[in-house]
């Protein structure tokens, strides 16, 4: 094989070099002019034995050559980890540019690492440290290590290990290799684990995908070797943990400091219509300017698919044709690829246009202008992109330019903050590392106030389930020794005992042998593990015992770890205190205990059956084993449970111990709160009911829950060959076809389809009236049948007098009765020179209308936004948003004309609009949506030549949708119907409107204003 050219300015010839089928090692040697063919092969362990021992390097100081401080600073952290207890993975966060892998490099030579993996995410990366390992990086250059030195013999893993000969064969000639985790996978099973055994040390570079299985499987199989994770960013945007403990962290702001980060200048544009051709235009000024400047600057125009990267390439290629724009993504071939690349270097071209290819690996300092067409999800993503942009060492490169468009998406917070107008990038982008840097270290402080941490169990593996015994315990002796108490050193899986002092918390898992459930069978056992978790809150007294076996509350455990003091268990009805201001609960799940039946004393219920768990004739025979319930609380959906047993829980998963710990502080308290009424709660609860039929109710609307919104929020909806928006589409209730079915119509203003909603044995069901005319729903790569996508998750119908019909087809209304709306809640306006039969003020925006005079009312008062979002898919008539000190001030007017030239107390004027005012509170759980649904709904006017808004830009609103996540939603739904009369209000209107208002402030902590006629 014919070795790879050298570079001018390099000193090194080819000494010697192995293959395998998918592998390659080499090793250079200075100082020759030519390979040596015939010299003898140096061995790993002569290369190991000439690096000295105890190898330190200097500090590069006022010119002097040397390392930078942060590879300075990682090299040491590494050397004192190693002197404690290496067992446990280690991390280093290094920011972009500050030289990971000299740093790598460096710490193998000081602590003369026998054999080092070195794990990375792709081909290129893998062959660009394979180069710097083999040359030392810039060690020789900067004169830190001695010329005689051996160079180590570097070997490179592209596939499979055909045998375990093979294996070792490659394992044995090299020092370093460095591979691909799906390299890896590729070997046999048993091939891998030889081989992988061979290896004292294990390096992962890009430690934020390690993750993923196959690379978790690499390095969990290295235990108790030392491991080390280097990354420029800790954060995950799933919020798995990395593992291990963060050893070094270098700020980004020390390296913005010291010119190894430059600073980023971030160009914001907004267009509703042609995003992609003005952001274009702003990088294509930008690179204008920059070459003026003298500067030898590239741009990267990032799109997230083929399809729009081609889109792409076409703007700049019509905007800026001298710069020759190439494309480049993985299905371009290899040697079309080569040829765009080759153009950039050669700078026939200054512009690419790629689709997420160029990530770990790629290394070209002139790409100093990002153009981000589509914009990364994820913060850790985003951060190491950015990095590759403001990184320094070039000449004639300067300032970073990173430029995107404003946009209703919705990102986590982070991001919004990055993307927000007037972003400053240099302090953003220090800022959110450095969070991500102490949110982890917060967690590593945690962690290693634990006594010891067990090999064979991960603590950061641990996602405890929400639930918990609690014992009161008063005076408690914390003594977490006496766990040895209850269970053996043999029964532990984790010995000795995971213990934080300073928490007060442990953690163990326990192992036993069974029987297997399904016979008798002599000498077939199966082995049982079980996860414990205990906590102490020793302000308020409290014991919690977490525990996968949930067949006992672990009294014995309780009494042990409580030392002398006694531990009282929280039992009984007081444990139905978590029920306490958890609004419209309802049971899913009733246990009942039957004091005198033997043959059936315990039962359950689910569903609509827990009705049965209520029995006032059996009242004094049969009581509760337990509740399960949902609600709402502080006006989000909340979930808990509780057991006469002491239990409690909640169907969740915690992320983390940590996060249980905090889920404690809460539950805990309310038990032992004795004034909360437990009678007043279990009297609250809605007891749900199976239909059969339509319910006697008048229907007032109908709702998508929101998990299924969520999925529809950026959806296609297609009918007859027409396809809008979902967020353009209505669903509205239709007349009755039978007892046990309604019609509902899909509707825009484009067309309407007919579907159905039937109560079946199954629940309720819905399905278009003909099976040849499906709305069709158009998702990324996806297009599926309305119903079918429904189908998981069903559709809520809210009905008169407080009830609503939940999935999959339950009645649920309050056994309460309603109070009468008060009368001095009724506004009574001037509707002089208004047709109260006129509704929408339309295009010509009449103010003789009841849409036109509410304009003309909230124009009164100070908002920064009024818009005008009547029509299909609407969030009200007329919506008003202003900020407010920490708060987002939002007024959802819902307008209805008046069925009769005088105004009266006519139900048929309400219904509709007392299910639009309930439907639209549960914008408040999610104000930053209902922002972004607006700016997409103005988007489509602005197609059609429309704009909905009345006072404020979409300047403005745009602004709000990235300052809304930070401020505290306040929301009042107000109906307006002048076709009221004030003076004339019947009962029934009053309990209609009550059953509004109640809904709308138990779940959405929302207000009702209710404007009519005198």
């Amino acid at each position: 094989m014919e070795p790879e050219p050298l570079s001018v300015d390099d000193e090194f010839a080819y000494a010697q070099e192995h293959t395998g089928p998918k592998w390659r090692a080499r090793q250079f040697l200075p100082g020759k002019e030519s390979a040596l063919a015939d010299a003898p092969p140096t061995t790993a362990q002569q290369v190991l034995e000439s690096w000295p021992a105890g190898l330190l390097f200097r500090e590069e100081d006022k010119g002097a050559p040397g390392l930078r401080r942060p590879q300075a600073g990682a090299v040491h952290s590494l050397h004192g980890y190693w002197t404690t207890d290496p067992r446990h993975p280690a991390t280093v966060v290094m920011p972009t540019g500050t030289g990971k892998t000299d740093t790598m490099v460096a710490a193998m030579l000081s602590a003369r690492i026998e054999k080092l993996l070195v794990l990375v995410p792709s081909d290129a990366l893998r062959d660009q440290l394979a180069t710097k390992f083999e040359r030392l990086g810039v060690l020789r250059q900067l004169g830190l290590v001695d010329p005689g030195l051996l160079m180590p013999v570097v070997g490179r893993l592209s596939g499979a290990l055909t045998g375990p000969e093979d294996a070792d064969r490659f394992a044995d000639c090299c020092n370093v290799v460095i591979s691909t985790p799906n390299a890896l996978a590729y070997t046999e099973k048993s091939v891998r684990s030889r081989f992988l055994e061979r290896f004292t040390h294990l390096f992962i570079d890009e430690a934020h995908h390690v993750a993923a299985e196959t690379w978790r499987q690499v390095r969990d199989s290295f235990a108790p070797r030392p491991v080390i994770q280097f990354t420029a960013t800790p954060h995950r945007t799933d919020g798995q943990h990395l593992g291990g403990s963060m050893i070094y962290a270098f700020p980004l702001r020390e390296a913005q400091k010291q010119g190894y980060f430059s600073t980023i200048r971030y160009r914001s544009v907004l267009d509703l219509l042609e995003p992609d051709q003005a952001i274009a235009v702003a990088a294509i000024e930008q690179l204008r300017a920059d070459h003026a400047d003298g500067l030898d600057h590239l741009v990267m125009a990032r799109a997230k698919s083929i399809r729009r990267a081609e889109e792409v390439q076409s703007i700049y290629a019509q905007r800026a044709p001298e710069y020759a724009p190439v494309l480049a993504h993985s299905q371009l071939g290899k040697r079309r690829l080569a040829d765009a690349l080759d153009a950039l270097k050669e700078r026939k071209s200054r512009i690419l246009v790629c689709v997420d290819m160029f990530g770990e690996g790629f290394d070209l300092p002139q790409l100093k202008i990002a153009a981000l067409h589509d914009q990364h999800r994820s913060l850790g993503i985003t951060l190491q992109f950015i990095g590759r942009f403001a990184r320094n060492g070039t000449e004639n490169v300067g300032q970073a330019t990173v430029v995107a468009a404003r946009s209703e998406v919705r990102q986590d917070e982070a991001l919004r903050r990055l993307y927000a107008e007037d972003a400053d990038w240099n302090l953003l982008v220090e800022d959110l590392s450095n969070q991500a840097v102490e949110d982890r270290a917060e967690l590593d402080e945690f962690t290693k106030a634990f006594s010891s941490l067990p090999d064979e169990v991960s603590i950061h593996s641990l996602t405890p389930a929400m639930s918990t015994v609690v014992y009161h315990v008063g005076a408690l002796t914390w003594r977490p020794e006496r766990v040895l108490d209850v269970f053996g050193e043999d029964d532990l899986l984790t010995y000795p005992v995971p213990t934080s002092q300073r928490d007060h918390v442990l953690w163990f898992v326990t192992r036993k042998s069974v029987t297997p459930r399904w016979g008798d069978v002599s000498g077939v056992d199966a082995l049982e593990h079980h996860l414990y978790v205990v906590y102490w809150d020793s302000e308020r007294g409290l014991l919690y015992i977490n525990s996968s076996d949930n067949d006992s509350v672990h009294e014995d455990l309780a009494r042990a770890i409580s030392g002398d003091a006694e531990a009282h268990p929280l039992r009984g009805e007081d444990v139905y205190r978590v029920f306490d201001q958890v609004q419209r609960l309802t049971p899913n799940n009733i246990g009942l205990l039957d004091a005198r039946s033997r043959s059936r004393r315990y039962t359950s219920y689910v569903g609509s059956d827990v009705t049965e768990a209520f029995p006032a004739a059996e009242a004094q025979t049969k009581s509760q084993t337990h509740i399960a319930g949902t609600g709402f609380l502080e006006g989000k959906p909340f979930s808990i449970a509780g057991s006469l047993k002491g239990r409690v829980w909640s169907h969740r998963t915690a992320s983390d111990i940590r996060e249980w710990v905090k889920w404690c502080d809460v539950v805990g308290p309310k038990i032992v709160d004795e004034s909360i009424d437990v009678d007043h709660i279990l009297a609250g609860f809605i007891r749900p009911v199976a239909l059969t039929n339509w319910p006697a109710l008048r229907p007032l609307a109908v709702e998508v829950p929101h998990r299924l919104s969520e999925i529809l929020e950026d959806a296609g909806v297609e009918f007859s060959g027409s396809t809008v928006d979902f967020s353009e589409v209505d669903l509205v209730l239709g007349d009755e076809i039978s007892l046990s079915e309604r019609r509902i119509y899909v509707s825009c203003d484009a067309w309407r389809a007919n579907y159905s909603l039937r109560i079946t044995d199954a629940g309720l069901s819905f399905q278009p009236e003909r099976g040849d005319q499906e709305v069709s729903v158009h998702r990324t790569r996806a297009s599926t049948p309305l119903s079918e996508l429904v189908r998981p998750y069903g559709l809520r119908v809210l009905l008169e007098r407080d009830a609503i019909i939940e999935p999959p087809g339950l009645l649920l209304q309050p056994n309460r009765v309603l109070p009468a709306f008060p009368l001095d809640r009724l506004t009574a306006m001037d509707w002089v020179d208004v047709d109260i039969r006129k509704e929408s003020w339309g295009s010509d925006r009449n103010p003789a209308t009841v849409q036109g005079r509410m304009v003309a009312q909230l124009l009164e008062a100070d908002w920064d936004i009024v818009v005008d979002d009547d029509g299909p898919g609407e969030i009200a008539d007329i919506v008003a948003v202003r900020e407010v000190d920490d708060a987002l001030v939002v007024r959802l007017v819902h307008c209805k004309f008046s069925s009769a030239d005088t105004p009266g107390a006519r139900l048929d004027d309400l219904y509709e609009l007392a299910g639009q005012g309930q439907r639209s509170a549960g914008w408040r759980r999610n104000v930053g949506h209902m922002v972004a649904q607006l700016i997409r709904r103005e988007r489509n006017r602005a197609k059609r030549g429309r704009s909905g808004l009345i006072h404020g830009t979409i300047e403005d609103l745009v602004r709000l949708s990235e300052r809304a996540a930070y401020l505290r939603p306040r929301l009042t739904i107000v109906l307006a119907q002048p076709g009221l009369s004030k003076t004339a209000a019947s009962p029934n209107v009053l309990e209609l409107l009550s059953s509004v208002d109640l809904y709308v402030a138990e779940t959405a902590l929302s207000e009702l204003e209710v404007y009519c006629s005198s």
